[in-house]
């Protein structure tokens, strides 16, 4: 029997009435046992609510096949819906599934439907099958999931967003925190301003850092620089390690009136709008500040942050970004800056952060890592690619060959890898749209493509 995009539906509809937010996943777990138990397929659930089962009706080698079992749960601001309790509205509509006003939960409901369809089936299979919590956040499913279960050699993930391509490459990601000493004294100058910076398009560190988007730290940096013998009060950018900022204020003491430093600013912001059109700037003056830091250090802590390598380091031979650092946050008060820093490679890894250890000794920074999270990588050439490369139903995508491609984008099965090197990983996926957002969706035509695709790879021999 083959997969059938009902069955896979009706999977998912089942899975979308359990709630199941990152952290909450206990229910989807209790449905996932009751799933094994009915077929009488051997399984496992750990404390973390990690679920893994098993299918062998035949003698080949085993496949894995992943997804995980948490959602993101974000809704319209005017409809009133509780995630802890309530289940997801699923709309067939227009050749889409939709939820009405919330996050659907394709991301990665639908690969868990297609994983349960695959083992409800009786197709010859010898198939495990993992369900891993919390990937949204703080992947702690994938950290703790006991590898030592796995027999296979091949995972297939099936957490991507983009149909008809089989994605071999992401980047690991490192919490990077940049401590500053820096002293404040009592100002002697009589006029205290604050800038506002906003406008910039900002967005993820990931998808968007190739976009040159701007740094809106970096950028209020500069403007601060041209007005010249300044001392600084506050300067705050940013709002995590892994957003390109596109805001940013400061508070700084000068000798210039108050006109003078509009006209100053307003010039700058003119200069600017070539670049960055939506740009905008604000200025007042304000009151009650005292302290500060020197003219001095001022200037050469302005100059750290415009001299910081943000942006793309590395691409690979397709033109894909694998190595990059974001400047995500700076906040003078609590004397810090939290950087983000991605790559797939792990050479360019090590490069990368020695790079960003030789600023920190230039500018008298220290450095820490706070945390970090694996990438993966398999090889072009490897068997799992060249497996589903010939399993792909050319027909059934209307002619067009899949794309192969990296991700520069943290996900969940660089833990499976950095625990079994030699394990192959690819991510296939249906057509998602909009996910993490209320006007998330599914294309169910792709469901079926994608479904004839895993279909095909697990039938090879």
């Amino acid at each position: 029997m083959p997969l059938k995009t009902e069955t896979t539906i009706q999977f998912f509809k089942e899975i979308a009435r359990i709630p199941r937010e990152s952290g909450n996943e206990s229910a989807i777990a209790d449905y996932l046992c009751k799933f094994a138990e009915e077929r009488k397929l051997p399984f496992k659930r750990d404390a973390f609510h990690n679920v893994w089962m098993k299918k062998k009706n035949c003698e080949k080698d085993p496949i894995i096949l992943q997804a995980h079992t948490d959602m993101v749960c974000e809704k319209e601001e005017k409809v009133e819906f509780d995630f802890s309790k309530e289940s997801i509205e699923v709309i067939e509509e227009d050749g889409y599934l939709h939820a009405n006003g919330t996050t659907l939960g394709a991301d990665n409901g639908i690969g868990i439907a297609q994983i349960l369809s695959v083992l409800d089936s009786d197709m010859p299979v010898h198939v495990e099958a993992v369900f891993t919590v919390s990937e949204e956040t703080s992947m702690v499913g994938a950290i703790n999931f006991d590898s030592s279960l796995l027999e296979g050699s091949m995972l297939l993930n099936l957490d991507g967003f983009e149909e008809n391509t089989i994605l071999m490459e992401s980047a690991g990601f490192h919490d990077i925190i940049l401590k500053m000493e820096n002293r404040f004294q009592k100002s002697r100058m009589r006029n205290c301003y604050e800038i506002n910076l906003s406008g910039l398009e900002g967005g993820h560190s990931g998808f968007d850092i190739d976009k040159k988007r701007g740094n809106s730290s970096m950028e209020l940096a500069q403007l601060l620089i041209n007005l010249q013998d300044i001392e600084l009060v506050d300067f705050v950018g940013g709002t995590k390690f892994n957003v390109i900022p596109s805001n940013a204020r400061a508070e700084f003491f000068s000798e210039r009136k108050e006109e003078e430093i509009r006209e100053l600013v307003n010039k700058w912001g003119k200069e600017k709008k070539t670049q960055f059109n939506k740009i905008r700037l604000s200025i007042q003056k304000i009151s009650g500040k005292e302290q500060a830091l020197t003219r001095k250090d001022t200037k050469n802590w302005l100059k750290a942050i415009c001299a910081f390598p943000h942006g793309v380091q590395q691409k690979n031979e397709r033109g894909e970004v694998t190595t990059s650092i974001n400047l995500g946050v700076v906040n003078l008060r609590e004397q810090e800056m939290k950087v983000g820093m991605r790559s797939s490679r792990k050479e360019e890894e090590k490069d990368c952060l020695d790079q960003l250890k030789r600023y920190c000794q230039k500018y008298e920074f220290q450095f820490h890592i706070l945390g970090a999270q694996p990438s993966f990588r398999t090889n072009e050439n490897a068997d799992i690619i060249k497996r589903l490369l010939d399993a792909h139903p050319l027909q059934a995508f209307h002619g067009n060959r899949p794309r192969i491609k990296s991700m520069h984008i943290t996900v969940e099965v660089g833990f499976f890898q950095e625990k079994n090197p030699e394990l192959q990983i690819a991510i296939i996926s249906p057509n998602i749209k909009g996910a993490h957002t209320p006007k998330e969706c599914v294309e169910i035509a792709s469901i079926e493509r994608t479904n004839q695709w895993i279909e095909n790879f697990l039938n090879q021999n």
